[in-house]
């Protein structure tokens, strides 16, 4: 009977280690937040492969980033997909929009790409973007490595010269287009659950000079064709408070962001409350109300000659231990 138990063992492991060399583990980033609307907005991508992967596989999720003249918050996006060459210790950075280099690798890259890295679309559109390991066929191939890629991207309003940037999100717990939220069990720290108790504080400039805009992508299982959605919402049961600490209770607004959106403060609030903070700005706490998400916080002015013309800044709001 040991005998038997020993064989059964020594197959076990051999079926084991079969079922990992067939399990293709490319490492893949996600790249949240990307918009453009030429000539004015774009972003530049930059991408390091430090595997031995010889193609890596490009697939932006988009959407328009207006419907009707309104905000597309809940709008479902649309894939589009292409595979580039690479080298171990590659660099490429390529403008997405297509306005710099015609969507060609930039900054006098003199590698052979075999086509370009943007859209392909005009108009203003926003996305996400996957890269993951592959091979020429576009099919991911295991690298050895759950870190291979590392990404950052800076998005630019280059009618008004501001731009703000972000380092490339990689779960380092599985290596598949899903991206899964550290307290649900994966890599992802840098994202917010649906839990009452994981919200951020966040103080915001008087609304009558400056505007706050968040960036929503909510983040889950198969992002390369999902269309994930996550709800946001401002704490209202705490309300918003005023640089005086006066605090105006509000009605509160959930926004269910689909895919990826943008989401102003002001629609955030009622408009008695909003009124309130007009000329102070204030604090008060966001939350995801259901869903994980990565969020954003952007705040700007735009030719206000009191702040040097047009001035923006962008962090990320959805740290999962900030």
């Amino acid at each position: 009977m040991k005998g038997k138990a020993v064989l059964l063992a020594v197959m076990l492991c051999f079926v084991l280690a079969l079922g990992t060399l067939t399990t293709a583990k490319a490492d893949t980033l996600l790249f949240p937040v990307v918009a453009q609307n030429q000539p004015n907005v774009t972003t530049i991508i930059s991408v390091v492969n430090g595997a031995a992967s010889t193609h890596l596989r490009y697939i932006y999720r988009l959407k328009e980033t207006l419907v009707g003249g309104l905000p597309n918050i809940t709008g479902t996006c649309t894939s589009q997909a292409f595979t580039r060459p690479t080298f171990t210790g590659d660099l490429v950075s390529f403008d997405v929009s297509g306005v710099f280099n015609g969507g060609n690798a930039l900054f006098g890259d003199t590698t052979s790409y075999g086509g370009t890295f943007d859209t392909g679309g005009a108009g203003a559109r926003r996305a996400y973007l996957l890269v993951s390991n592959s091979d020429a066929a576009g099919t991911r191939v295991d690298v050895g490595s759950n870190t291979a890629l590392k990404g950052e991207a800076i998005i630019m309003d280059i009618a008004f010269g501001a731009a703000w940037g972000y380092r490339a999100v990689n779960d380092s717990t599985r290596e598949d287009y899903s991206f899964i939220n550290a307290q649900d069990g994966g890599g992802v720290y840098s994202a917010l659950p649906d839990d009452t108790f994981n919200n951020r504080r966040f103080p915001f400039f008087p609304p009558n000079e400056w505007s706050t805009r968040f960036f929503v992508t909510p983040i889950g299982a198969d992002m390369n064709t999902a269309n994930l959605t996550a709800t946001i919402n401002l704490m209202s049961d705490v309300g918003v408070t005023n640089r005086n600490g006066t605090v105006f209770t509000f009605t509160p607004i959930d926004k269910n962001a689909t895919c990826t959106a943008a989401v102003d403060l002001a629609d955030l609030m009622d408009s008695t409350a909003w009124s309130s903070i007009q000329s102070t700005g204030g604090w008060t706490w966001i939350r995801v109300a259901t869903g994980d998400a990565i969020v954003y916080k952007l705040e700007y002015v735009i030719e206000n000659p009191t702040y040097g013309g047009t001035n923006n800044n962008g962090y990320l709001i959805s740290g999962w231990k900030s």
